[in-house]
């Protein structure tokens, strides 16, 4: 090849690795409830109780269990039953005693993100409260690290399952009915149906170990998601006696369609938002699990597959971007977020590159590696 020729692929390979990037780098507007102001503010030192407590937020919130929790400094819990009102959630108080109050809060975003927190503010003075250390808990963003990760090995093995399950299945439509694919479609039924119980168990360690909490999570579009969610592996895993994977690729869309649920849409347009969002899933499934399959059984027609796979992912990721107005990414490397998404990033432009030297194995390692960053990335919340 002559130094044109090599400098022509380069550009290519550059291009195509920069589209990737933004086509599936997160978009910062989708967000999760950000905390926006208490009322007492935090520290206040106020010269009568107050009648109530509100948490503010980014956008609407349902409250966990008892959504907000008073407790006066002789340790009794002061405050009722939390309810929402708007983008606030707000709880009465019954209070008398001069001293120091913490207020802690967890709620459930309209993504099914869970979040939690605690201030505290005084009356007439301040003084001890033995749930002062409530203040001091090891948080990432609004949950512990151990909610964290289990929210994040909760994404990852959806996003797993889906990709094996449904990007199998159309690797052996479009390409090779050999019988051991098969196994990996039954591997991605298996990674679907274990995300739910992690993922019921990253809420309530995000939250509170308690009955309340729970019935609570269950009862929230969570408990409704997950619903649907098990339901489609089930479904998922009975078509797989029917033999044939055309039947599987129509509930694939379906999930798909759900799975958009969780996402902030478009504001005004949430059908619009949805589709897109599932075509991005479903154009990653191909990718991703079109990978896997053609490391099983190779064949060279993939290439085929997997060239509009990427286009799609391109296009709509773009528009989503466009319509969501992603904000510039160096607004967020300082956080734990911002360097997730670097990492997102990294990986995703990496498996562009290699692919173009056909070192399959690479990337498909590469590809999994930015599934894992992107469930870390949607299951923290942006730096403010």
């Amino acid at each position: 090849m002559s130094w044109r020729g090599t400098l022509n692929w380069s550009r290519r390979l550059l291009v195509a690795a920069v589209a990737a990037t933004c086509a599936l780098a997160p978009l910062p507007v989708l967000a999760h409830a950000q905390l926006t102001g208490n009322y007492p503010a935090p520290g206040a030192l106020l010269s009568s109780p107050p009648a109530e407590v509100t948490v503010s937020f980014s956008e609407t919130v349902s409250p966990a269990g008892h959504g907000i929790h008073v407790y006066a400094p002789s340790g009794k819990e002061v405050g009722g039953q939390a309810w929402p009102q708007g983008f606030q959630l707000i709880a009465p108080v019954e209070a008398s005693e001069p001293g120091t109050y913490v207020v802690s809060w967890q709620v459930l975003a309209a993504d099914t993100h869970p979040s939690r927190g605690a201030f505290a503010f005084s009356v007439i003075k301040t003084s001890g409260n033995r749930y002062l250390g409530l203040l001091s808990g090891a948080e990432v963003g609004t949950t512990t690290p151990l909610g964290l990760a289990l929210q994040t090995l909760a994404r990852w093995l959806h996003f797993a399952g889906y990709a094996l399950a449904f990007g199998g299945a159309a690797y052996l439509a479009l390409m090779r009915r050999e019988r051991r694919l098969w196994r990996l479609v039954l591997v991605g039924v298996a990674l679907l149906l274990a995300a739910e119980p992690v993922g019921l168990l990253a809420q309530l360690v995000s939250l509170s170990l308690d009955t309340d909490t729970a019935l609570s999570v269950l009862g929230s579009g969570f408990g409704r998601l997950l619903a649907l969610r098990v339901g489609g592996a089930l479904l998922l895993w009975s078509l797989l006696a029917v033999e044939s994977p055309w039947p599987i690729l129509p509930l694939g869309a379906v999930m798909a369609l759900i799975d958009g649920t969780t996402d902030h849409a478009l504001s005004g347009q949430p059908i619009v938002g949805q589709t897109l969002d599932a075509i991005h899933v479903a154009a990653m499934s191909l990718w991703a699990g079109g990978l896997v399959a053609f490391l099983l059984a190779p064949d060279r027609r993939f290439g085929r597959v997997a060239v509009p796979a990427a286009g799609m992912a391109v296009a709509s990721g773009l528009l989503l971007a466009y319509f969501h107005d992603a904000l510039p990414l160096v607004r967020f490397l300082p956080s734990n977020y911002g360097w997730a998404v670097v990492l997102k990033m990294t990986a995703v432009a990496g498996a562009a590159a290699v692919a173009a030297f056909r070192r399959r194995r690479l990337e498909a390692g590469l590809v999994a590696a930015a599934l894992l960053a992107a469930a870390l990335v949607v299951s923290l919340p942006p730096a403010q």
